[in-house]
Parts: structure tokens; C-alpha cells; sequence
């Protein structure tokens, strides 16, 4: 029977990628290929129909016209095709992030399944990606009512706080500051109770979420334990790869760069993507594999102790 061990779970990622590297580069791979190839052939796609709505709008400024019709009817086209493709790539980063996610749990829970890093397509990366996506929707819906609800009750309270006065009024503005303090609180709260609801969809390969209310139950102080040495180790391997960038950055004279004259600058974003990508592809191409790397290094050290906690807590059972 295993008990739930904070280090032992926040740690979960970490001994993954020491113990699985080639397979964190598998799923670095899988980002840079699914999530930024698709985002720089938009980017080559659209890039020359925005300079080029760019460009006429300031000629117009430039010559104190106010803008005319077909060119607020092109913005307004641009603005309808950014909002589609925003909620394709919603739908789509849901899926790739299942994928990675799936295969970090498999590889917590199921060792053994290695055959191409982990990676597979079914019903569990499936359901996964249903998971997330539930989850994003409930939590802005949630995160608004409560935040409106709680501005709402502390103005209140503040209003007839500044009525009564004294003494009364002092702990009614107490109660107003409590009232504020609690939303944040009572959010971590249940999103902690609801934690397994992600290692139980892919255990249990069928949609799960309140199901992991009762897994959870006299276990908050543990999970907030994990989460917060997960948030830190995140937030330092962050901070690491931000570092060596920017003295990568300075030692290929970036520094010279930033001194460039702007006019030429602007002259050289007006040119073609392709040239563009022609010219940079080696930043380009650098700045994605490093990228790629850091988000495959990032999810595996944020989902692998989800999956650990589950395992501990269902050897509890």
C-alpha cells in the first residue's frame, strides 16, 4: 500500500526526464511539429494580407484621410478570420496537449508501454482533450460569477461600512477584505479536490471530473503541497532556459541589434514572410527547438505528479 509523499510526487517529473530523456525529446518533437509548424504556416499565409492592410492604413493616416470603407471591411474580414482561427487553435492545442499529457501519465502509471515515447492515439488522449477543454470553459464561467459576486458583496459592505463608521464600520471593511481574500482561496480549493480528475480520465479511459472529489477528500493539504513545490521547480527551470537565452542572445549581439535604426527596421518587416524566413530561418529554427523543449520539459514536470498522486492514492483505497 502506498502513501501519498509530496516530495516524492512533485519529484515525479523530474526523475521522469533523468530516467526517460529520449522520450521528453519525443514529445518536444510532437510540439514543435504539431504546435509551431502550424503557427508559422499561418503566420506565412496571413503575414503579407496584414502588411499590406498595415501599410495602406498608414498611407491613409499619413495623408489625413479617415479610413474607408473597403479598408474597414478588409480589417473587419482579418478580425473575423483571427477569431476562427483562434478557436481552431483552442481546439487544436487541446488535443496536442492530451497527446503529451497521456503519454507523461502513461509513463508514470504503465512504465512498461515505452514503444514510441510513450506516445499513442485512442479514446484516453481523447476523452483527455474533452477533459481540458470542459475544464477551460468551467473555470472562466466559474472565475467571473464568483469574481462579480465577490466585487459586488465587498462594495456593498464597503458602502455601509462608510454609512455606520466607528468601530462598526471598521469590522464591516474587515469582513469586506475576508470576503475578497476567500475567492482565491476557495478557487485553489476545488480546483486541488478536482486535481485527479485528469489521471482518472486516463486511467479509467471514459470522461471524468467530480469523480475526483471523493479520491480527494482529506487530502487538500498534501495536494497544495505539490502543487506548490511543482509551480516552483516550473517557475525555476523558467527561469534557467530564460537565462541561457538571453546570454545566447547577447553573445550573438542582440545587444547591436536593438540599436538598429527603426525606420530599417520597419522596412525590413514589410518584406515578404518568405524573405523574412529565408533570411532568419536560423533563429527561427533555434528559437523553436528551444521552445519545443522547454514546453515538453515544462508538461512532464507538471503532469507526472498528478499521475504519481493518483497512483498513491488509489493504492490507498
Amino acid at each position: 500500500m502506498a502513501k501519498l509523499s509530496v516530495t516524492g510526487a512533485a519529484t515525479a517529473g523530474l526523475g521522469l526526464i533523468a530516467r526517460k530523456p529520449w522520450a521528453v525529446v519525443c514529445w518536444a518533437l510532437v510540439f514543435l511539429v504539431l504546435l509551431l509548424g502550424p503557427v508559422l504556416a499561418l503566420v506565412i499565409q496571413m503575414a503579407p494580407a496584414l502588411i499590406d492592410f498595415i501599410h495602406t492604413a498608414k498611407m491613409q493616416a499619413q495623408a489625413g484621410d479617415e479610413m474607408s470603407p473597403a479598408l474597414m471591411h478588409r480589417m473587419m474580414g482579418l478580425q473575423s478570420g483571427l477569431m476562427g482561427l483562434q478557436l481552431m487553435s483552442w481546439f487544436w492545442s487541446a488535443g496536442v496537449k492530451a497527446v503529451i499529457c497521456a503519454a507523461v501519465f502513461r509513463a508514470v502509471l504503465h512504465p512498461g508501454q515505452d514503444a514510441f515515447g510513450y506516445l499513442r492515439l485512442g479514446a484516453q488522449e481523447l476523452w483527455l482533450a474533452l477533459l481540458f477543454l470542459v475544464e477551460a470553459v468551467l473555470a472562466m464561467i466559474v472565475v467571473v460569477l464568483a469574481a462579480l459576486l465577490t466585487g459586488l458583496v465587498a462594495a456593498l459592505l464597503f458602502v455601509i461600512a462608510s454609512k455606520v463608521g466607528g468601530g462598526g464600520g471598521l469590522a464591516i471593511k474587515v469582513v469586506g477584505c475576508v470576503a475578497v481574500l476567500a475567492l482565491p482561496v476557495s478557487l485553489i480549493w476545488v480546483a486541488l479536490r478536482l486535481s485527479m480528475a485528469a489521471p482518472m480520465t486516463f486511467a479509467d479511459k471514459t470522461f471524468r471530473l467530480f469523480e475526483s472529489w471523493s479520491l480527494t477528500r482529506g487530502k487538500a493539504w498534501s495536494l497544495l503541497g505539490i502543487a506548490v513545490l511543482t509551480v516552483i521547480f516550473v517557475i525555476l527551470i523558467e527561469m534557467l532556459v530564460e537565462g541561457v537565452s538571453f546570454g545566447a542572445l547577447f553573445l550573438l549581439g542582440a545587444p547591436h541589434m536593438a540599436k538598429a535604426d527603426p525606420e530599417q527596421v520597419m522596412a525590413l518587416l514589410e518584406q515578404p514572410p518568405m524573405v523574412l524566413l529565408h533570411r532568419f530561418w536560423p533563429w527561427v529554427a533555434g528559437l523553436g527547438v528551444i521552445w519545443s523543449m522547454m514546453a515538453a520539459i515544462i508538461v512532464t514536470v507538471f503532469c507526472a505528479p498528478w499521475a504519481a498522486a493518483y497512483k498513491a492514492l488509489t493504492s490507498e483505497a
